[in-house]
């Protein structure tokens, strides 16, 4: 998670950052990266922090399998983390020329601030947080297909909404462990939900959706 990982360029000072439900996490991060500011935390320390994390189990076979057949998968993004952070990552597991679209919250360096903003406001879904719908970001991205299958990865709280609104030939691919997966546990999805800890198991979804198309 990179928003859990970009702590670490506080050291201590992180704790003193308390998160509040009411304002969501995005006006967190937003104090996070104010704090940053002013404890002299650079683009340069904060992008060094960002290249250590490391790929899931599976993910780079995962990306290759798309690579592989990018003229029959789109790829679209929907994260509640923000541009600059995923445009990082994507530019260095140099993966970028496989997503489509990025959907998260904006972010630009003004100085020495990591400026932070919503993704959009959110007045209509009470199961998502204030700054984003996934549900709407995914129909958005399909307002003119009605022929695809959608298989969607995903791990936190924030991906139930859209994964209960996917279809009977779609797949929900939440992974074990995390909040997603947990929740999927208490509800009904019409779609089928396959779990996974290494996104290999991903790959073998996909490569059944290509078989028959």
């Amino acid at each position: 998670n990179t928003d859990v990982k970009i702590l670490d360029v506080l050291g201590n000072k992180k704790s003193d950052i308390k998160y509040d439900h009411k304002t969501g996490w995005t006006e967190h991060m937003r104090q996070i990266f104010v704090e940053c500011e002013k404890q002299g935390v650079t683009r340069t320390d904060m992008t060094t922090v960002l290249k250590e994390l490391k790929m899931t189990d599976g993910m780079e076979i995962l990306f290759q399998c798309i690579r592989d057949h990018k003229d029959k998968i789109r790829v679209f993004v929907a994260s509640d983390s923000n541009s600059w952070f995923i445009d990082v990552l994507l530019s260095h597991f140099e993966i970028k020329d496989l997503v489509d679209e990025v959907h998260t919250n904006p972010a630009e360096w003004n100085g020495n601030l990591l400026a932070l903003e919503r993704y959009t406001t959110n007045e209509h879904c009470e199961r998502c947080p204030i700054n984003m719908c996934k549900s709407e970001i995914v129909s958005h991205a399909l307002k003119d297909d009605t022929t695809s299958s959608i298989i969607y990865v995903g791990d936190g709280s924030n991906d139930l909404c859209p994964v209960l609104n996917l279809k009977e030939n779609d797949i929900a691919c939440p992974r074990e462990g995390y909040s997603l997966s947990k929740k999927l546990n208490k509800v009904r999805a019409m779609c089928s939900v396959v779990r996974w800890s290494n996104a290999a198991r991903i790959v073998v979804c996909v490569n059944d959706y290509l078989n028959v198309m």
